[in-house]
Parts: structure tokens; sequence; C-alpha cells
């Protein structure tokens, strides 16, 4: 029966709605007053988010919502701020029993303006598809990192999945008929749960109900994926909640999780309720959280309006679109979910996400690219959820690719089913190299007796040059000039590797483009491609990545469950169904088969228990005194499990030790949910998301299972005890990081707690640790000696591109310190955490806090987060030199990796660093480019050169050339300081730059339209001119010293190998009578222009004023070839002039009056420029800002180059990665290698052996998993055959006859001799100070002076008397008052540098030397440990 209220809020929502829209059904089913009051508390959080996240999918939710509870379908909620307020008001009043007379009213007001209605949301529309261009790029800037790792393709495909997410959400559930029966019931200890009967059944169903009612804590697992997702740029996610009527999957998933026992969901949890909540979004920006409604604020807000939030769902929901606004979020039932499913319906809905007056069903449409993830569910609900992904049984048959993640205590498993026919379009996301090749030879016939008949031929790599291919890779050439590169036809056969005969050396056979097998390879090439591939005019090779076919299987045809229980004997031999993710645990199969029989087990006992197994104390065997049989612990109950699970030969009795452990522990600790290993899961389960969605990378197939119970093995009997101590097998309540406690006990979780850990870098690395660190408690613990905190520090501040990849920013924090926005989102985290934000840099030459009383004693350990190696490298002697640990961590794209440093034991970062990436040499940037790489470095110094140093270079000699009343000085001082090269380049420079403002006419004002248009049309004329050099008369000229078919000092060809003959390119109008116009000439003319257009856009702002309006230095298409005809005719003649020959060849007369004359020449049209005193704007290169066209210049210049010396062209993205040296970066990796970090921070704490650390190198991609112990630290041979490590110190203090302060050279060198034990024949060769030399026996023995001067006071002198150079000099050293007249010297002065060096080494505690010592027999010298002299 439906109340009077019920009733009443029906009519006013159809009276609100419009009674055409309601298609009521017949068979609408009542609500209860609990269910309805749910639903309706979210329609205020729905109108508040539409400000800020796409409104449309707030609607569905909001119309399923409704559908749902009144039976009705194709609800129209597209309506005012105003009837939403109305609905609300009508709501609140039935459920409260209050009076609805001012909802009547507001009904009328909103019916009055119904005229409104339609031009508001008119109004809507158009100003949203206005916004939705600088929503795009919003997106291409906010995902700019990810991009360059996953490519443009696959983050399109990424941003139209719909990823469907059934886990724990958490949060108070109405639950009054259960909780009623509760009270009834007498629930006992677990002995009560002991051999069930059909009551007890349903005590133990109504005991897991009433705490999962109780429960608010949801999976931080699942919050977990979900960040990383969103964060990634999923176009959707749906979270599934439990169906309102209990079925017997929530049964079993609601004992499966123990909320209490999460540390990480309980961070996440406040972290949520802190920024949704009332005061967070009150206080947030002012935000309208009313709708459309801009102009009614947020006044009318109540926080009863907000108790939806206590719906997991609508949390974790609100927090997503905190995360990222452009990420739609909705909410389905399980049941519903599991229809969509089995029905296929996932693509009926348009890309915008309207359902255009479909079906209630297609409005909750699952999109065209749905991914299943289940998270922490048993493995009932897996089969269930994979069974639906599977169901091929309708119409539309497709398979939805299947994620499950779980983990339990310190283990973890991910399964993943992607279908019988998944397609990966690239394995490792790698880019193809280009090698260059020396040649390609045809093997004879029946040369080898063990190949096919095919022809085979052998490809050579030029000397220097190693190739990346495998067996089975297809290859394809790439040529001279190309005519591929314009036509996109290829003019070579692609090949397949046969054999690998040397990293030099390959043999390959043409490849048919079908299939890999080469007996039924079918030639594809014609002869004659064929033959100019072995007459040596291809000059390179790279491989072709093609897709691949993956078949899975199915989780059911995996288990094979029966009726009775699910067992994993069944798949645990099949090494093919494991991914490594351990060298040396996923080999081993005892391991597996107890890991995988534990998970089933967990199943069971949930199934028959209706809770998770807890750790229990150790049963005391025998009879109770009363004389009645001991109750079981949970522990002997799962191990019992467990023994039905197995059979004999599952292990051998000698592995019987070995496997007890294992299920003991996993028994002890499946309960609880450790912070490091959720993180791991979770970048893991999102990253199969991801590949799941677009192809790229390998797939997990099938299994991926992970553990660290190795941080279990130390537990002392004490902390056991501890452990087993006051733990209810029932209770959940426990401290702050209870999961935590739980697994390693209260002892380490309060070291932590009170550990002062430094983290240098708050961006993306930093970001997760900080959220791990939170949830783990760190600088929380406060005792009677120590107080935990955390150091935070970063100098940089928050840009759009951090926004996918750092959870603790949001849009509303660009532009702010990132130390300090990180610090304020943390303790969202975790209020009662200490942090200290800095936003110093940590180096050797600032001079900041972070000296040596802190590294002393104001920190405990170090995590790196940094972007760096010379930062890396600072810290990393600095924790050496103080004794710290250190964790470092980094990522490339899918490729992260992880170096513990355990001090006193493990080498440092230091000891080892990989190569230096080579540079490119200076003639191949010049004039021999053969890669992409090159042309972009070109173009990006010819940027700086452009538009940075000389525009410098003019404004520092403006002054000085206008003030001068004869150049001839100023050009003898060029010539005597450069050279007569560099001077004549110089002044020509300069006359460039000044020389065309006495053709400026007009005011230097950008609103003056003469004076714009006069710098536009200079600046177009000095593009043109460089095209000109640049592209045509400096590669003609090159061509002219070094003929197509010249030789080289040894007979060889001169353009081979690497050297790639250059093309002259030039403009050629379309009605050029000389000149025949090709398509390929067409190219070249729309290349040119586009040099043009942006070269002469840059040049423009170097003119006009900075505050500028950008607009006037647009110059369209149109116009730079109309100015590119005009200039046609006088710049291609075919006898070029003299002095630009001059300018680029380089060459000049030898006699230095000729070359005064030609200089003085260049700078009389610069002297008069020079006299209106103008001052030339400077560009830095910034690769964020797309609107500055700084990539469009490197991209047009550098594509031209490219052009011209045959080489295939990069477009803006790639070229824009390469000339601002950007990383890729993917929050996946970042959040592996931060939980990895973490657990090696544990371990730090705990104090394990060094074995049992591990330095990680992984990656996503493949995926590849390597641990690895760290390597100790070396010894190093000294004097008395005595070895030391870096660890090792020899300390050396002042006296009373003979204090620090004025202990001299000489007593420090007998001090030291005493110490480090040094005899006689052995002297001290060498004393220094960082990069300053203090002491060398073969200058200084006999330097009397200086061995009784004060050590300290050498120091400092050695400090300040470096000689450095000075960039900023001017080139003059005399004063230009006169004609002639010399400069009087002044005074130098300390650099910068210098002062902070002096000014840190007063603030050091001690100084550590670098000292060398010589045995004067044999002559042979060693290295002593550093001398640390402790200042008093």
């Amino acid at each position: 029966m439906l109340s009077t209220n019920h009733f009443l809020i029906i009519v006013g929502i159809v009276s609100i709605l419009n009674p055409q829209h309601l298609a009521v059904e017949a068979g609408w089913r009542p609500i209860s007053p609990s269910w309805a009051s749910s639903v309706i508390r979210r329609s205020p959080l729905a109108a508040s988010s539409s400000k800020q996240t796409h409104g449309r999918h707030l609607q569905h939710s909001a119309s399923s919502q409704l559908t749902s509870l009144f039976g009705v379908g194709n609800v129209d909620l597209a309506i005012s701020g105003q009837r939403k307020r109305c609905l609300a008001s009508i709501i609140t009043a039935s459920i409260r029993g209050g009076d609805s007379s001012d909802a009547d009213d507001e009904i009328a007001q909103s019916q009055d303006n119904d005229n409104n209605v339609q031009l508001e949301n008119s109004e809507k529309l158009d100003k949203k598809s206005k916004q939705k261009d600088t929503e795009d790029d919003n997106d291409d800037e906010r995902y700019s990192r990810q991009m360059y790792a996953l490519g443009a393709r696959a983050h399109k495909l990424v941003r139209s999945t719909t990823a469907i997410l059934d886990g724990p959400l958490g949060g108070k559930k109405k639950l009054d008929s259960i909780e009623s029966s509760i009270e009834a019931v007498r629930i006992e200890g677990a002995d009560g749960f002991d051999g069930l009967n059909t009551d007890q059944d349903s005590i133990s169903n109504a005991k897991s109900e009433s705490t999962s009612g109780r429960s608010e804590t949801p999976s931080g697992l699942l919050y977990e994926i979900s960040k990383n997702l969103a964060l990634s740029g999923v176009g959707r996610i749906i979270l599934v909640q439990d169906d309102e009527e209990s079925s017997g999957t929530d049964d079993a998933n609601a004992g499966y999780f123990d909320g209490s026992l999460d540390d990480l969901g309980a961070a996440y949890h406040r972290a949520a309720l802190a920024e949704i909540g009332v005061n967070g979004i009150t206080n947030q920006d002012k935000r309208v959280l009313d709708g459309d409604d801009e102009e009614e604020g947020n006044s009318d807000i109540t926080e009863d309006e907000f108790d939806s939030l206590n719906d997991g769902a609508i949390l974790l929901s609100e927090y997503i679109q905190r995360l990222n606004p452009g990420v739609q979020v909705d909410i389905i039932s399980r049941t519903k979910l599991l229809h969509l499913l089995c029905s296929h319906d996932v693509d009926d809905v348009d890309d915008d996400g309207s359902d255009d007056g479909q079906e209630e069903d297609n409005i909750i449409s699952l999109g065209t690219n749905p991914v299943v993830v289940c998270v922490d569910r048993s493995i009932t609900s897996q089969l269930e959820m994979n069974d639906a992904c599977r169901d091929c049984s309708s119409s539309k048959p497709r398979v939805v690719p299947f994620i499950s993640v779980e983990t339990a205590g310190v283990h973890a498993k991910l399964f993943c089913d992607f279908g019988p026919k998944f397609i990966v379009v690239d394995e490792d996301g790698e880019t193809t190299r280009a090698t260059l090749l020396d040649g390609v030879k045809e093997i004879p016939e029946n040369n080898d007796a063990d190949e096919s008949s095919d022809d085979l031929y052998t490809v050579n790599c030029l000397e220097g040059e190693r190739h990346d291919v495998s067996k089975g890779d297809v290859i394809e050439f790439q040529g001279e000039h190309s005519d591929d590169i314009m036509s996109g036809k290829a003019v070579f056969p692609k090949c397949q590797v046969v054999s690998v005969k040397s990293p030099r050396c390959f043999m390959v056979r043409e490849w048919d483009g079908e299939s890999a097998n080469h007996s039924e390879s079918k030639k594809s090439a014609d002869s004659s491609s064929m033959s100019s591939l072995l007459e040596g005019k291809a000059r390179s090779f790279s491989r072709v990545k093609l897709p691949k076919q993956i078949s899975f299987s199915s989780l059911r045809d995996i288990l094979q469950p029966t009726e009775d229980a699910i067992t994993m004997s069944n798949c645990c031999d099949d090494d093919t169904l494991f991914a490594p993710s351990d060298l040396d645990k996923s080999f081993d199969p005892l391991r597996r088969r107890a890991v995988m029989t534990s998970m089933a087990a967990v199943d069971a006992f949930v199934r028959k228990y209706g809770r998770l197994p807890s750790r229990s104390p150790k049963s005391r065997g025998g009879a109770n005194s009363d004389g009645s049989k001991p109750k079981r612990t949970d522990v002997e109950r799962f191990q019992s499990l467990v023994r039905k699970m197995t059979k004999d030969e599952d292990y051998s009795p000698a592995n019987q030790e070995q496997w007890d452990l294992l299920i003991t522990q996993f028994a002890q600790t499946c309960r609880a949910k450790f912070t490091p290993v959720q993180a791991f899961s979770g970048a893991l389960g999102a990253q199969e998301v991801l590949k799941a969605a677009n192809g790229l990378y390998n797939p997990v197939r099938q299994f991926l299972l992970y553990d660290c119970d190795e941080v279990l093995q130390q537990h002392s009997e004490e902390e056991t005890e501890d452990n087993n101590n006051g733990v209810d097998e029932n209770s959940s309540s426990t401290t702050a990081s209870s999961g935590q406690s739980y697994i390693l006990g209260d002892a380490l979780s309060n070291k932590l707690a009170r550990s002062r850990l430094f983290l240098v870098g708050a961006g993306a690395i930093g970001c997760e640790l900080l959220k791990n660190l939170a949830a783990m408690g760190a600088g929380t613990g406060i005792s009677n000696t120590k107080r935990g905190c955390l150091i935070l520090t970063d100098m940089d501040t928050i840009e759009k591109s951090n926004l996918s990849r750092q959870l603790l920013f949001r849009d509303h924090d660009v532009g702010e310190f990132k130390s300090v926005a990180a610090r304020a989102a943390m303790l969202r985290f975790s209020p009662e955490c200490r942090v200290e934000a800095h936003t110093s840099r940590v180096g050797e030459e600032e001079d900041g806090p972070f000296d040596d009383d802190f590294w002393s004693s104001g920190c405990s350990l170090v995590l790196n987060a940094l972007d760096n190696v010379e930062a890396r490298l600072f810290v990393d002697s600095q924790c050496v030199a103080h004794g710290l640990g250190l964790i470092d961590a980094g990522t490339l794209g899918p490729k992260g990796n992880v170096q513990v440093v355990v001090p006193h034991e493990s080498e440092s970062y230091g000891s080892s660093s990989d190569p230096p990436e080579p540079d490119i040499p200076v003639c191949t940037l010049k004039n021999f480019p053969y890669e992409i790489s090159h042309t972009i470095q070109w173009a990006r110094d010819l940027f700086d050169g452009y538009f940075h140093r000389r525009p410098r270079q003019a404004n520092d000699h403006v002054d000085e050339m206008a003030q001068s009343t004869d150049l001839t000085y100023f050009g003898q001082v060029l010539i005597e300081k450069l050279g007569d090269d560099a001077a004549v380049d110089m002044a020509e420079e300069l006359g460039e730059d000044l020389g065309p403002f006495p053709f400026i006419v007009g005011n230097t004002d950008s609103s003056d339209p003469e004076y714009v248009l006069a710098v536009k049309k200079v600046s177009l004329n000095w593009a043109i001119q460089q095209a000109h050099r640049l592209f045509f008369v400096a590669m003609d000229e090159l061509l002219q010293k070094h003929p197509i078919d010249s030789v080289d000092d040894d007979g060889a060809r001169f353009w081979s190998g690497a050297r790639r003959v250059p093309k002259p390119l030039r403009f050629i109008p379309l009605d050029s009578e000389d000149d025949e116009v090709s398509a390929q000439q067409l190219i070249i003319n729309e290349r040119i222009a586009q040099f043009v257009r942006s070269a002469a856009r840059l040049r423009m702002e170097s003119f006009l004023p900075v505050d500028g309006d950008d607009t006037l230095s647009y110059i369209g298409s149109e116009e730079a070839l109309i100015a590119l005809d005009e200039q046609a005719k006088i710049l291609y003649k075919k006898k070029k002039p003299k002095e630009i020959l001059h300018n680029l060849s380089g060459g000049g007369s030898s006699d230095s009056d000729d070359t005064l004359s030609l200089l003085l020449d260049k700078l009389n049209g610069a002297k008069t420029g020079a006299s209106f005193l103008p001052r030339l704007n400077l560009a830095d290169f910034e690769k964020d800002d797309e609107s500055n066209g700084h990539v469009a210049f490197v991209t047009a210049t550098s594509n031209l180059r490219a052009m011209a010396y045959g080489i295939p062209p990069a477009d803006a993205m790639e070229t824009r990665r390469v000339a601002g040296r950007i990383v890729p970066a993917m929050i996946t990796t970042t959040g592996l290698v931060s939980a990895l970090s973490c657990l090696e921070l544990v371990k730090l704490l705990k104090g394990v052996p060094l074995s049992v650390h591990r330095n990680a190198f992984v990656s996503l991609a493949l995926p590849f998993f390597a641990f690895t112990a760290p390597m100790p630290a070396e010894e190093v041979w000294g004097v008395n055959d005595k070895t030391h490590t870096i660890w090792d110190r020899i300390t050396v203090k002042g006296s009373s006859k003979s204090p620090t302060q004025t202990m001299t050279l000489r007593k420090f060198l007998k001090k030291i001799q005493k110490k480090a034990g040094c005899g006689e024949g052995v002297e001290i060769s060498s004393i220094s100070y960082g990069p300053f030399l203090i002491y060398a026996n073969f200058l200084h023995s006999h330097d009397e002076e200086l061995l009784e001067a004060s050590l300290l006071d050498t120091v400092r002198d050695a400090v300040i008397s470096e000689d450095d150079d000075d960039d900023e000099m001017s080139l003059f050293d005399e004063d230009a008052e006169g004609d002639g007249e010399k400069k009087t010297s002044v005074e130098r002065l300390l650099t910068a540098e210098q002062k902070t060096l002096l000014s840190k080494l007063e603030k050091k505690r001690f100084i550590d030397f670098s000292v060398a010592v010589e045995d004067e027999e044999t002559g042979e010298e060693f290295e002593l440990p550093p001398i640390r002299l402790i200042k008093e």
C-alpha cells in the first residue's frame, strides 16, 4: 500500500516533469520509505555536479532511479534548476512528514515559467557547443603525457571506454528489518558457526548483513582502480551496486570483505568526504550546486541534502568527478548489469551519450567499448559476472572483456579474460628504430640445406650499428629521397627475418603480408623493387609491428567448478595460464598451488561461515577445564578446508613444512588489506582495463599472482604474540592503521608513525607516495622522544598536464606550488598527519632549509620522487654521508624502476649509472641528418637562435651602436673577440634585426594599424629570405662542395652510409613559365608556406609590444603564398648573392681589411636602426602552449628539412615530445612503483636482511617484472690490505691544543696519517673538497705558507679562487665614452654560486674530504675512505 506521502511525491514529480513525458507502465511496484529517501537525496548532488561534469550522465542516473521507483520509462530530466529545487522540497517535505504548501507554491511558479524552459535549454546548448572546442583542447593538454605513452589512436579508444566496476562500495544502508531480526538472535563466538544448521544459517546471514550495513569503509582497491581509470581518461565509469533484494551472490560478497581492516579504503573514504562534504563544497570556489542556475549560488544547500553521501556509490561517483570532470559516472544494480551483458545491448547509445528517445535499457547502455572489473569479490561472483560477459546467445554476439582483481593480506590475484579472439595491435608500444643499412645481398640457391627453397637475402647493418630484430619479425626498408614519402607507396618489398646471424647481420625472405609461415609465402613485390634493394638504393630499415590474435579461456572453463566446491587443482599445473610476476616466486609450483588453493579456501570459508577467517591464538590442545572439546580456531578451520581441496600428490612430504607455512600465513593475514599490495594491484588492474580497451600492450594471460610474504618472515615471537592478543575473531574495531597492524604488528606500525620521512618531489610519484603513506599512518605517531612527520619539498607549480597522473591536484590548483597543494590534499586523507611543505630546491648550490642539521637529525629516511639525475645524485650523496636509507623510483611510459639503498650494506644510487644518451654530432645536425630527431633538434636550435639569442644580442648592443659615432672600433673588437667568420655572421644578424626599424612606419604601438602592417610586411620578407637560405642556398652549396658522384679520402662514395643526399627546395609559383609545377612541388610549396607563416609570426612578436593582441601576429596561408609569389622572381635567380654565399659557406677573404669592410657594410643598417633604441622581445620555447606557435615553427622547419633529406616527417605531437624533451608518463606505472617504494620502506623500518630487499624493474606493456636483491656495497682495497665501502668514514676532530677552527693543513695531514694507519713509505698525495683541490704533494709539499695556513681558510680560498666563465660578460673591456679609450677594470665580485657554497660551508657540522695516498716504494695509489673533519 502506498502512503499519502508517497502519493504526493508521485503527483509532485509528474506535475514538474510534465505528464506527456511519462510513459507509465502497468505493474509498477511499491517502494519503501527508506529506499525512496536514498534515491531522493541524490538529486542535490546530481544538480551540483552538473556544473562541473557532463550533466547527461547524472540525468540518465536519475532517470534510471525514477524508473525503478515508479515503473516509468524515458523520463525527461531536462528541467530547470528551479524545478529541481521544487522536486527536492516535495520529497523532503513528504519524508519528514511536514507541510508541502511551499512546494505547491513552487510548482505553480514553475508552471508559470514553462515557456522559458525551452529558451533556457537552448541557450545552454549553444553555450556548451561553443565550449566544446575549448574542452577538447583542455583534454589534449590534460592527457598530453599519457598520449606520448599510448599514442593518439589508443588514447582515443580509452576516451570511448566504459569501465564497469563491481566492488565493495561501503557506506551505510537501511537494514531495519535485518537489524530487528538480529536483536532477537543471540550471536555467539566463531565456534557458534561450526556445523551450521538451518537456523544457524539464518543467523550467519543476518550477522553478515548487519556487519555490511554498519561498515562505512569501501574497498581501497576499488577506489585505487577507479582513481587510475579516471585519471587515465576513460570516457565512462559505471559503478555496480548490490541489489535491494539480497541474492546468493550478494550474501557471498557481503562476508568476503572486511572494511574495518582496509586502511586504504578508510583513507580514501576520509578524503572523499572531506572534499565532497558540505564544508568541502561550500568552501571550494563557491561553486553553484543547484542545477544550472548560476545566479542562485549555494546558499540553499543544507546538510540534510548531503545525507546521500552515506551511499557509497554516490560518494565514489562524486569523488571520481573531482578527480576528472571529463569522466561520466553512472550507477547500476547488479541484476540490471547482468541483464545488459547477457542481452549485449552495449552499443545503442550515441557518441554524445544521448538516448534520443530510446527505451530505458538503451539509456543505461554500456557503450561501444565496455570492460567489466570485479574487485574484491568472491569467486562465485566472479564466475557469474564472467559468464555474463561471455554469454553469446544474443543476436549481437560479442565478448565483453572481463578482469577480476583481489587482495588478501600480502597476496594478490589478477585474472583476465578478453575473449577467444582478442587482437593485440602493439605488444610493447616501443617506437620502431631505423637502423642504417650497409647492404642487402642475395644468397645463392641451396646455400643452406636447412633453409627453404625461397630466395634468401643477407642484410648487413652499417658499421657501428646494431639491429633490434628477432626471428619472425617483419622489416621494411627506407630509401634515398623516397618517392614513397610523397606518394605513400612502398618502393621496396617488406621482408621477414628468417634467422639472426649476429648483432649486425641477419637473413630475410620476401613477406607475403599474410602469413608468418615461410612455406606459405608468396612474392608480393615486383622484380624491379627487389632489384632496387639489391642495388643499394635502400638506406635504412625498421621493424614493422603486426597485430597478433590471442585466445583467452573463461574462468569457468579454467576452474571447472562443481556444485559442491571450487578447486584450483585443474589449472595450477598449466604454466601458460600464469604470467610471471617474480622470477623467484612465480616459477615455484608449490607456492602457486598453495596461493591458488588458499584463494579458493577463502571463498569456501565465507560461504560456510559468512565471514573471513581471523588471526587466532594457537590452539592449546587437550580438553577444556570442564571436559568439553576445545573450540577450533579460524586458522585450523581454514587449514581443514584446504586439505579437502587438495590431493596427496599436490605436494610431497618433503615440502610439508613450506606448504603449511604458506597456508598458515595466508589464513592469518587474508582478512586484512595491505596498502602497498592494494596500490600494486590497483595499478595492474587499471592497466589491464586500458589494454582491453585499446589493444595496446600484451595483456596478462591469464592469472597473475603477487605476494610480499617476505615481510612476514621476520616476525619475532613477541610481535606475533602482540598480534594474537586482544584481537577478537569477530571484532571490527581496530586502531588507525588497523589492517597494517593486523598483518605486521603494532610495533612496526608505530615505528612508521613516529618516523620523520623526507619526500623529495610532489609530482606524480610523490602524490602516490603521499596517498599511500597517509593510509599507512605515517607522520601520525608521537612519543617522549620522537614525533612523526612528513617533510615534503617541490619547487614546481602545477600545470594542466599534471592532472592526468597526480591525484592530489584539481583544476583549481593549477598554478599553485605542488608541495603546498599536496599537503592540503594529504590532510584530507589523514587529518592527524603532520606535514611540513617546502618550496625549496634540493641541490649542492642551494642554500635552503636542508642543511647538515636537517640531514643529520631532521629526517630518518628519504624517498625520491624526482625527475632528473642531478638532484637524485645529490640526495644520494647526502644519504651516504649521513647514513640514511633511500628509496628512489622513476618511470618512463609503461616502464618503471625502484631502487632501495640500505645504509651500510648496499651500493648507493650513484654507484652505478646508465650510459648517457649519445649527443648528436654537430656535423650530423648541420649537414648530414638521417633521422627525424636530427631535424627536430636542428629546428629547435634554430628557434632559440632566431627568437631568443638574436633578440638578446640586439638588445645588448643597441646602446653601444647608437652612441658610437664610428663603427670601426666596434667592428675591430668583434673581429678580435670572435674571429673573422663569426664577426661577419654577428654583423649580418645585427643588420637583419635592427635594420628594418627605419622602414617601419607609425608609432611602436600595436593599436596603430599602419605599424602592424609594416611589421608584418618586414617579417614576411625576412621569413622568405630565411627559407631561401636554409633550404635552397645552403643545400645547393653543400652539393657543389660535395657532388653526388664524389668520393672521400679513402676512395669510398661520399654520399653513402649515414650521409643522405640533400635536395634543395624552392618555392615555384603556379604560373611559372620556366619550371613545371608537379604534384611533389605543390607539397614543397605548401611546406615552405607553413615555415614562412610560423617564422613570420614569431618575428612579428619580436617587434610588437608584449601586451599586444596575439591575433595581430596571425598570418594566413593566403598571405604567405602571395608574399612568396612576389619574392620568387627576386630570390630564385641562378646567380646567388655573394654575401649570402659568404654567410652560409663560412668562407671569406683572408684580408683583414676586406673583412672589416664587409662587416661595416652590414653594420651600417644596424647603426641606423639602433638610433631608434628598439627593444626586441625574447621568446623562450614553451612546449605546452599550442597557441604560441612555438611547436608549429619547429614542426614546419623540421619537416621541411626532413623532406629535403628524404626522411619521413613527424607530426606536431612527436615534434613536441622530442623538442620539449617530454617524458611519457602513465598513472598506472606511477602507482605501481609508488606501491613498491612503500613496500621497501616497510622493509627498511623492519630492518630485514639485504637479501630480502628488492630492486624492481617492471614493464606493464609486456608485462615483465624483475625483482632483484640490491648489490652489496663494493669493497675497495686501501692501505695495509684493508678494505672499505662508500659508507665508511675516518673522523678527525680538533683538540684543546689544536681546535678545528685554527687547525693547520700540516696538522690535518698528520692526523690523517695517524687515523688511516698510514705507515712509513705511504704519503698523502692529494686532498680535495668536492671539485676543489686543497693539497697536492707534487705542488705543495714544500709550500710552508700553505702548510701553516688554517685548513678552513684554505678551503674558503679554494672555493672563491676557482676561475669561472662569465657568459654574461660584454665583448668589450673598454669604456666607450671616447674613441678608443680603455674601460677601467672593475673589481671582480663573487658569483651567486660561490656565495651559496661559502654560506653552506659555514653552516656545515662537518666537512668530508677526498684523500688519496701513494705507496712511495711501488708508486701505487689508494683512495682512503672520506675523511670527515668535525667542526666545533
